[in-house]
């Protein structure tokens, strides 16, 4: 478990990964212990500068990497099943971590004195010009790590174990170094993303799910997303949902967590069917947003009503603004960090209802100002259809198809996310809400999008 750096908040403000770790039972139903690690992000420590600069030019992501990695290497045993969560930059560590197994394999007892070069290995694997520190650490004349002799050289000396799968990624919102103007221009902006891009942080074949829940409102440029992509021949069963909310609304870690709550049970859904978990914990949670709502005198919200804040304050802000893009994310070139002109390809990029939701219903916009009329659709277009003459008793085909003429694209069409049955309980909650989820009007037969009384029914159904 790997937390988001942040610039507020306290033990009171949980992310979604506090959140998770404690929804976790400590052993499944058959007896199996579930042990969790948590290790606090980058940029999540320390004063306002320090945190600022922590987060952009990644300092201290290695040391969370290697202690992140050593604690499975040293805990990890034959048949026992990892999972992996983040937020943020912890997302990003969570994914470095298993592109390093993915590398090295799970380093055993007499592998783990060698770690620190390993790791330096590792990390210059794309250049050609590294000179080792140690050339004889952890053998004499070892190759470049992209070399399949070297992970095969410590298999044999039996300094690791290879072919180690991981079973669960989950994380929200993957950055990497937010790029900020004035850090650009003394240039430590461009040394942070050069270090950041010696991190593995690719979808690897030893990955058998991944789930990724994405921000679709994040504006701030120093936040872009890191999507994955599955390579031709890679079995792992991906999905990434984009959900309405800046960064720390998908992420959690702010008074109103109803947002957060709604990724928070897409993410428990995901993983119920590998990890036992305290189902009803994402309904307390639930509950304590509502007594926030009584409690600062607001009325409650209804589903995927929750506040989005403006997130283009404060030092990040310098950086600018850059609205995101669903189906429209390019390759990153691993020597330098930069995007290349080269579309993603089979990002499994899904929209989830609760954006059709606060959209076609005239929820509130940023800040609570106007109407939720999200810039990253602007390109695109909602269609909800139903198969011949079953009408509204069937179960329609919802998606989104983007409008536009380049085709220099990941993805035409996004279809809308399933609601898993968790995400259904909490759904539940508000009736009025649910009726329109589950049974929308066709878009061929009513394109004006409905009005929604904000009264709701309080009633749980758990």
């Amino acid at each position: 478990m790997f937390r988001r750096g942040s610039l507020k908040g306290g033990d009171d403000l949980a992310s979604n990964v506090t959140r998770i770790s404690r929804a976790i039972k400590p052993a499944s139903s058959d007896s199996i212990s579930q042990i969790v690690y948590y290790h606090y992000g980058v940029g999540s420590q320390g004063g306002i500068v320090d945190r600022v600069y922590g987060g952009a030019t990644g300092q201290g992501l290695s040391e969370a990497v290697r202690e992140g990695y050593s604690y499975l290497a040293t805990n990890w045993e034959i048949g026992d099943e990892i999972f992996l969560f983040g937020f943020s930059r912890g997302a990003f560590t969570a994914r470095a971590i298993a592109g390093l197994i993915d590398n090295i394999g799970m380093l055993t007892k007499d592998g783990l004195p060698y770690l620190a070069e390993i790791f330096r290995d590792v990390q210059h694997r794309h250049d050609p010009d590294y000179k080792p520190k140690h050339p004889n650490k952890p053998f004499k004349n070892k190759p470049s790590v992209m070399d399949p002799r070297y992970s095969h050289e410590l298999e044999r000396r039996g300094m690791t174990r290879l072919r180690v799968p991981i079973k669960v990624i989950g994380v929200w919102d993957t950055v990497g170094t937010p790029r900020i103007g004035w850090l650009e221009k003394v240039g430590i902006q461009s040394s942070a993303s050069k270090r950041m891009s010696f991190y593995d942080t690719r979808l690897c074949d030893c990955v058998e799910y991944a789930f990724q829940a994405l921000a679709l409102d994040e504006r701030r440029s120093a936040f872009q997303p890191a999507l994955w992509e599955k390579k031709p021949g890679n079995e792992t069963v991906l999905r990434q949902v984009w959900f309405p909310g800046v960064h720390s609304n998908v992420g959690g870690g702010l008074e109103d967590q109803e947002l957060a709550n709604i990724t928070l049970a897409w993410m428990m859904s995901q993983v119920t069917p590998f990890l036992d978990m305290d189902l009803d914990y994402v309904l307390d949670q639930q509950d304590y947003t509502e007594r926030y709502y009584k409690e600062s005198k607001q009325k409650p919200r209804s589903w995927s009503f929750g506040k989005i804040i403006d997130s283009m304050t404060g030092i990040y802000a310098l950086g600018g603004a850059t609205t995101r893009t669903p189906g429209r994310y390019y390759v990153v070139d691993p020597t330098d960090g930069r995007k290349t002109d080269i579309p993603l390809q089979s990002t499994h990029e899904y929209m989830h209802p609760s954006v059709r939701s606060r959209f076609r219903l005239k929820g509130p916009g940023v800040n609570d100002e106007g109407l939720y009329e999200p810039k990253a659709l602007r390109d695109w277009k909602l269609y909800v259809e139903y198969d011949g003459e079953k009408g509204r008793g069937g179960r329609p085909d919802i998606f989104w198809k983007l409008r536009t003429s380049d085709r220099n694209v990941t993805a035409r069409t996004i279809p809308e996310a399933p609601l898993w049955p968790l995400e259904r309980e909490l759904l539940e909650i508000d009736p009025e809400i649910e009726d329109f989820v589950l049974r929308p009007a066709p878009t061929a037969r009513n394109s004006v999008r409905r009005m929604h009384n904000a009264s709701r029914s309080q009633s749980r159904r758990r």
